[in-house]
């Protein structure tokens, strides 16, 4: 079973442009996960302060693996160096429906 998790990071204004390379090694290293499918932050259009976070893993055990990986843990403490207004981070069971543009 596909899962996929969908969230956003609220930050102070600037904090999240001061992130991007503690996003960037963080998006590296959960790549490489097994049971990894994609993993991306991305910075929203509409107001630079919102971190979008859009991930899929192939199972519920791949995804629990990821919670408790050392450097997940790590990247959790990290973030308290950053004001962060709000966060929210939700995980849907899913399976493929069909492709709406492209390949």
């Amino acid at each position: 079973m596909t899962i996929l998790v969908l969230g956003h990071i609220k930050t102070a204004p600037g904090d999240a442009a001061r992130m991007t390379d503690l996003l960037t090694a963080h998006m590296a290293t959960t790549a490489a996960e097994a049971g990894c499918e994609l993993y991306n932050f991305a910075f929203d259009v509409a107001d630079p302060d919102i971190i979008r976070i859009s991930e899929r893993w192939e199972s519920i055990e791949a995804l629990a693996a990821h919670g408790s990986a050392d450097h997940q843990k790590a990247f959790g403490r990290a973030l308290r160096d950053f004001t962060v207004l709000e966060m929210s981070v939700k995980a849907w069971d899913g399976t493929f429906w069909r492709t709406l543009i492209g390949d």
